[in-house]
């Protein structure tokens, strides 16, 4: 079962919990979840999240595919799953999937836009190709979603991101459109603190940190709730000291560390957490979670991250 939700949504306290929760967070660059649907409810299966927060998600996907992989993760429970599409962000829109009731927020709820001088300067600085690339139009805002999460009686924060892409150096025109996405999301995360209260900030999704990090530190900077700021959740790929998210083989790009979930440590605490790749997975591992070598690769080329979180 599933229940959508509007800006003018407020969400009771439901009845998902226990100790712990589990974040899954993917730039699934696409439909996967349409594309390649046994992989990726293989690996939901073996994450068993209770959010799935999910970044680059297709405005053609058909979200009834991603309801079938959720209500199949738990065959014949009649829980209901509660999805936030994102209206922001174009071709790159993102959604939250949740166990527990979700309360929408209207500063998310509609098309983030771009500063008109930033989004002129940006503009003025791209090449020709560039600027006719589709790909990199702002005219459809930047992409993000967020919602609260009202679990364990506790409201919780969650945001999904999908910040620009590539760049060349840090006076680039990608790095300056990250920073100032990353400082528009803020700007509207600033506006639901100061209007409501929340218990715990998550921030999660593809930073792409190809130039520095700024993008990230404007974003995990100290907010009201949370005066010491976010911190990055240090996640490995099983039996592995590897942190890389993005699988860059063949491609102009190495692998790197390009996504992240960033939390508020001083009211949550990473209990647990890894990086799916299958490909990290011993033969054994492998059968028992009924994946393949390279369901992962199947997937994209972008790894969940899950990170579990309890309450302090």
């Amino acid at each position: 079962m599933f229940a959508f939700v509007s800006a003018s949504a407020l969400a009771d306290e439901g009845p998902a919990g226990g100790a712990s929760i589990r974040i899954l967070s993917w730039n699934i660059t696409g439909d996967a979840f349409a594309a390649e649907p046994q992989e990726f409810q293989s690996l939901l299966r073996w994450a068993d999240p209770d959010i799935v927060l999910l970044d680059e998600v297709s405005p053609s996907a058909d979200i009834k595919e991603l309801h079938a992989a959720l209500a199949d993760l738990h065959p014949g429970d009649d829980e209901l799953w509660y999805v936030s599409v994102g209206a922001s962000g174009g071709r790159q829109r993102d959604v939250i999937a949740s166990r527990a009731p979700l309360e929408a927020l209207p500063e998310f709820s509609e098309m983030v836009p771009y500063p008109d001088a930033d989004k002129r300067y940006i503009q003025a600085n791209m090449s020709d190709e560039h600027r006719s690339y589709s790909d990199f139009s702002m005219d459809h805002g930047i992409p993000v979603n967020a919602a609260i999460v009202v679990i364990d009686g506790k409201r919780l924060l969650t945001v999904i991101v999908d910040l620009q892409c590539c760049g060349d150096g840090p006076d680039s025109w990608p790095e300056y459109r990250r920073q100032v996405e990353a400082r528009e999301i803020r700007r509207s995360i600033e506006q639901v603190l100061e209007r409501t209260t929340v218990d715990s900030v998550v921030i999660a999704g593809d930073f792409n940190l190809v130039n520095g990090t700024a993008a990230a530190r404007i974003l995990s900077e100290p907010y009201s709730t949370c005066p010491d700021g976010l911190s990055a959740a240090e996640l490995y790929h099983p039996e592995s000291d590897a942190n890389w998210t993005w699988d860059g083989r063949g491609m102009p790009f190495p692998n790197g560390r390009l996504d992240f979930q960033f939390y508020c440590a001083e009211s949550v605490q990473v209990l647990s957490g890894f990086i799916l790749n299958s490909e990290s997975l011993t033969p054994e591992a492998l059968q028992t979670l009924e994946l393949e070598n390279d369901t992962s690769a199947r997937t994209g080329r972008h790894r969940p991250l899950l990170a579990e979180y309890g309450w302090k």
